[in-house]
């Protein structure tokens, strides 16, 4: 496809923040563009699309969630639940824009986890070798909860334009009318815990200016 083509082109240089801004640019030409948005009541009609089931939470807890929520809410999608399965998460949105919102969050969970285990190699020997499981685990989830937090403040931080603002509430619209038929689908708001203070203004940091691509080989 060649919106995902241009997408990756984007990731390939930059700073995650420059990538993830200049994705959000795209989605929004390529909807503009489109013109599809409907007050069509039938679901195959409306232009939208659930994504497969992908795991909401890990080990190192709800970061996962609290990113995919972060990067739907930004680029015209959902993140949506299973009442009966919390640890579930879904993307709900045009189909060309849950595809990218998924790539972009793959490529954003892989960089953040790698940061995270090398901040904590180096806690871990700086501690002497003193840490527990739990303390580790806090560290984890503290770490990759700071990188989600350092992206978004960047990606927040820039004024949407009027066709930004416009797209936003036309697919915030339609999904909260599908929503209305589905009502056990919504995603129940995370509680965030940060529990290691240092760990998370290291994950900050690092959230601001991780590359997307260039640092996976």
């Amino acid at each position: 496809m060649e919106l995902q083509l241009s997408a990756e082109n984007v990731g390939q240089s930059g700073e995650a923040f420059a990538a993830a801004n200049a994705i959000h640019k795209l989605l929004t030409k390529y909807n503009l563009s489109l013109d599809e948005i409907t007050s069509e009541d039938n679901d195959e009609k409306d232009g939208l699309y659930i994504s497969p089931k992908m795991q909401a939470h890990d080990e190192y807890g709800n970061w996962r969630d609290i990113l995919m929520g972060k990067l739907t809410e930004r680029n015209y999608c959902r993140n949506l639940g299973i009442l009966e399965q919390p640890s579930i998460m879904m993307v709900i949105g045009k189909k060309e824009n849950v595809e990218i919102v998924i790539q972009l969050y793959n490529r954003l969970s892989e960089i953040f986890l790698l940061k995270a285990k090398n901040g904590l190699i180096d806690k871990y020997e700086e501690e002497e070798e003193n840490m527990t499981l739990e303390q580790q685990n806090d560290y984890m989830e503290s770490f990759l909860l700071g990188c989600v937090d350092g992206l978004m403040e960047h990606l927040d931080s820039v004024e949407k334009n009027i066709e930004e603002k416009f797209l936003a509430i036309r697919w915030k619209s339609k999904i909260n009318s599908w929503g209305e038929k589905h009502a056990n689908r919504e995603r129940i708001k995370v509680e965030i815990d940060i529990k290691e203070e240092n760990a998370y203004t290291s994950g900050i940091v690092e959230g601001r200016n991780t590359r997307l691509y260039q640092e996976i080989r």
